[in-house]
């Protein structure tokens, strides 16, 4: 399939794009760089969770069959329509930023060779496309309103005299609060979370699609990665997602206790669970360069081991063999070629295969397991957790 060549590239962005950019735009909400600003994140957030809270006051006060005053102590719309509405939106800055860095280095550090170039900005146009989509973007308003509707008709046919409603005759009536969480806020919070996994499939799959490519790996790079130690930065783009959604998770937790009861053993197996669940899920996609990196460093041990023990030798037949006494080995280069040689056997030894570091991982952790705190709370008291904690650097 043949086509014009493409321009270079000026920016790009998986952030970037889409109807609801534009409508934001238009509203004034995104800033001169095209990416929201701050005040755009709280007037969503704040209009998010004032739409029902305005409507549990009307209706409390106006209807007394109905009583939705708990609707200010439910933890789970702070999380929801505060918390992580206001995350979601605030995190494109940064992740707009670490996402240009990483594109930017595949082709600066020339892992990226010159006759690949071509291949590689069709992808980055495919992605672009992918990302701000309005088929796309259509869908996931479909999905966040039936998540929505079903999220809130669930919520009001479990508990009775909850605010968003009540279960009457095998039914569930809505209140006046839970019809405008199941058509504005809810659908809200739910299309900003998808919009955000939409956004992390087509990362991953242009990951998949650069794994493609014949890249020009180093073994002896000092990141030890074959020069995709870079690649490192990643995780942290999808932290301020990461928090959002254990936000969420540990609100829902902490809503259950109310009515579950739940060992400390089995609240911390949920939670390790979940931190798991991140950590494979978000440095998964990294996987896709374990095959090239294994290959890199298997060549490069057979190689270098090769050249290593032509070396050493020639070393043993020149000043071994020979019979010469060590003072003519005195201000000779020989020892210090054999212990470069060396050092770079080394060096490819320690090659990872995985193109991640450990502070990766403390970031996603972080930003997992900081919500999960206010559960950790209600079973362990403050000090203890934070002894326990750092016994856990020491």
């Amino acid at each position: 399939m043949s086509s014009e060549p493409l321009r270079p590239r000026a920016r790009f962005s998986l952030v970037v794009g889409g109807p609801f950019h534009r409508l934001l735009t238009r509203l004034g909400g995104m800033g001169p760089d095209g990416l929201p600003r701050p005040r755009t994140a709280l007037i969503l957030a704040t209009l998010a969770w004032s739409i029902p809270a305005v409507a549990v006051v009307v209706q409390s006060l106006l209807d007394e069959t109905y009583s939705g005053w708990v609707y200010f102590s439910d933890a789970t719309v702070y999380a929801r329509f505060l918390v992580t509405i206001a995350v979601l939106i605030m995190t494109e800055h940064y992740a707009d930023g670490r996402f240009e860095i990483l594109i930017r280095e595949f082709r600066a550090t020339r892992i990226i060779g010159d006759d690949q170039d071509e291949v590689f900005l069709r992808a980055l146009d495919q992605a672009d496309r992918r990302s701000s989509s309005a088929f796309a973007e259509g869908v996931l308003v479909v999905l966040a309103l039936g998540l929505a509707s079903f999220g809130t008709r669930v919520a009001a046919g479990l508990v009775v005299g909850g605010w968003e409603g009540d279960a009457v005759d095998g039914g569930v009536v809505l209140s006046w609060a839970g019809m405008l969480a199941s058509l504005v806020s809810g659908p809200l919070f739910f299309f900003l979370l998808l919009r955000w996994c939409w956004r992390f499939v087509v990362w991953t799959l242009l990951l998949f699609r650069l794994s493609g490519l014949q890249l020009d790996l180093m073994p002896l790079h000092p990141d030890r990665c074959g020069g995709l130690g870079f690649l490192a930065l990643y995780p942290s783009i999808f932290t301020g997602f990461v928090f959002a959604l254990s936000s969420v998770v540990a609100v829902t937790v902490l809503k259950e206790l109310r009515f579950v009861a739940l060992s400390t053993d089995q609240i911390q197996w949920m939670l390790g669970i979940w931190l798991a669940v991140v950590v494979v899920l978000f440095l998964g996609p990294l996987a896709v360069f374990v095959p090239l990196l294994r290959r890199a460093r298997e060549q490069a041990l057979i190689e270098y081991g090769r050249l290593a023990h032509q070396h050493h030798h020639a070393f043993r037949r020149r000043w071994l063999d020979s019979g010469r006494t060590g003072e003519e080995l005195i201000g000779s280069p020989d020892p210090s070629s054999s212990s470069d040689l060396n050092a770079i056997v080394t060096t490819a030894q320690e090659m990872r295969v995985f193109p991640i570091d450990h502070f990766a991982v403390v970031q996603l952790l972080g930003a997992a397991g900081l919500p999960l705190l206010a559960v950790a709370l209600t079973r362990v008291p403050l000090v203890e957790l934070v002894r326990r904690i750092g016994m856990g650097f020491l």
